[in-house]
């Protein structure tokens, strides 16, 4: 890059850094560090729950995925809208009036302490490993962008936004998520205007479809109605898998609900995410038109088996300056939101779930757990590119891997919230049978479609949590009359 191109980045990297010293005044109590005084409105809370979402995990893999396969992942983004209407009909409303720190808070309420453990324990495990990849994906195109070693790339996105968070807290992550959509989104933008520029939409959709990338729809690839559970992704696989998929993330994760609860009311929580569903289709919209346009780019440069990232650190590279140094600031952006808000809300998890200690040292703990946990997803990072290899890809592994480990953390919830005969214990060790039959799904599973990675880890949590559940009194009938 340029030296414009570094100066652009360096002004963003010191801008959110100031946010957070400038907030670190605010942060009076641990409430504040947590939940912000429970003072948030609906446009922050629907910008970050975006930008948190958003990572550089999407902005490199989505277009990848539409640049070697075409259009079959857009089809996931109705789910959006699907998925925001049971969250804000039912569980921001049942969750706001309980004033939780943790939402796993409510499963100790429900059922016994061993279940909150235990949720929050899955919480924290697939919290880290997503900043881990979050971490990795921005790593892995900014060194082909930059020519910076990967692993300093990682290091310093996981130390500045530990730092921000460190300072400021929850207030400081949102704020500063609102500043990123902007850099985020403004790089996405300009990217895809210039990716255009020499042959405009037309060209690109056209070089697309003579290449396949138009499909399932143009022309329309009769396999994707197909209910073969196999196929690699079907409309039925997408809209089934992605909605199991989209719930664990808003229904059952701390990063997502604790923003519910910084809202200063319930109405402000559902506004926000009805935001986020408009905003999110929009921006993977876009992302899926830079897929083509990288498609396009690499047929006129006569490389159609060039690799995706690699395209697209191409493509980022012949930006004019200043526009590179933009794109690599805004995948920075989708980067340290995630890392930011994964980190407040683990160390919320952690202190209010796992080692819960009063006093008025709980502000002290909680800041220095941030910077633990900073370190520990750094150093997974790090380790991610042999698992990555052996998933098949980015893509695949967050399918298969990172997001199929959120389905028995939302088992535990429905358990909860609509089954009345779950008990304690059985709910207790079907979560971990649950926990680790999805570890070994998703890593020894292959002939499966994507999305159904989620189904299947969620199905076999319900199933063994209500089957313990059913077993209890008849062994306990037993046992007395043994």
């Amino acid at each position: 890059m340029s030296s414009p191109d570094w100066m652009v980045v360096a002004v963003y990297t010191a801008l959110i850094f100031s946010m957070g010293w400038f907030l670190r005044s605010r942060r009076r109590s641990a409430a504040d560090f947590f939940l912000a005084g429970r003072s948030m409105g609906w446009f922050p809370i629907g910008i970050s729950v975006m930008v948190t979402m958003f990572s550089a995990v999407n902005y490199l893999a989505f277009p990848g995925e539409v640049y070697g396969h075409g259009l079959y992942v857009i089809a996931s983004l109705p789910v959006f809208f699907l998925v925001a209407f049971p969250i804000t009909r039912f569980w921001i409303p049942f969750f706001h009036r309980m004033r939780l720190t943790s939402a796993y808070e409510y499963l100790e309420e429900r059922f016994d302490l061993r279940v909150r453990r235990l949720a929050s324990g899955i919480f924290v495990v697939w919290r880290l490993f997503w900043m881990a990849t979050a971490l990795f994906a921005s790593g892995r195109i900014l060194g082909a962008v930059t020519g910076m070693p990967v692993v300093w790339i990682i290091f310093a996105g996981g130390v500045v936004a530990t730092g921000y968070t460190f300072l400021g807290g929850i207030r400081a992550v949102m704020w500063t998520d609102v500043l990123q959509f902007f850099v985020l989104f403004g790089g996405i933008v300009l990217g895809l205007v210039y990716a255009a520029g020499n042959g405009g939409l037309g060209e690109i959709l056209a070089v697309a479809r003579q290449g396949g990338r138009l499909k399932p729809f143009l022309p329309f690839d009769p396999g994707f109605l197909s209910l073969d559970p196999t196929v690699r992704i079907t409309m039925w696989s997408t809209l089934i898998g992605v909605s199991v998929a989209f719930l664990s993330r808003y229904g059952a994760d701390q990063v997502v609900m604790q923003r519910y609860f910084t809202a200063r009311n319930p109405d402000a929580a559902r506004k926000g995410i009805w935001l986020n569903a408009v905003v999110s289709v929009f921006s993977l919209s876009l992302l899926a038109l830079t897929g083509l346009a990288l498609y396009a780019l690499a047929m006129r440069n006569g490389n159609p088996a060039q690799p995706a990232a690699g395209a697209l650190a191409a493509m980022i590279r012949s930006f004019p300056k200043g526009i590179t140094g933009l794109i690599a600031a805004g995948l920075l952006a989708a980067t340290m939101s995630s890392i930011d808000s994964g980190m407040n809300a683990c160390s919320a998890a952690w202190i209010t779930d796992l080692r819960p200690r009063g006093g008025a040292n709980v502000l002290r703990r909680g800041r220095a757990l941030t910077a633990v946990l900073g370190c520990v997803s750094i150093s997974i990072a790090f380790m991610l590119i042999p698992l990555t290899a052996a998933a098949g890809g980015l893509f695949m592994m967050v399918n298969r891997v990172v997001n199929a480990i959120g389905s028995p953390l939302l088992a535990l919830f429905l358990l909860g919230m609509f089954f009345r005969r779950a008990n304690a214990r059985g709910v207790f060790y079907g979560g971990i049978i649950g926990f680790a039959a999805s570890i070994l799904i998703s890593l020894l599973v292959k002939p499966l479609a994507l999305h159904y990675y989620a189904v299947l880890n969620l199905l076999v949590t319900l199933v063994a949590g209500l089957s313990l559940s059913r077993l209890q009194p008849y062994l306990i009938r037993r046992r007395r009359h043994g």
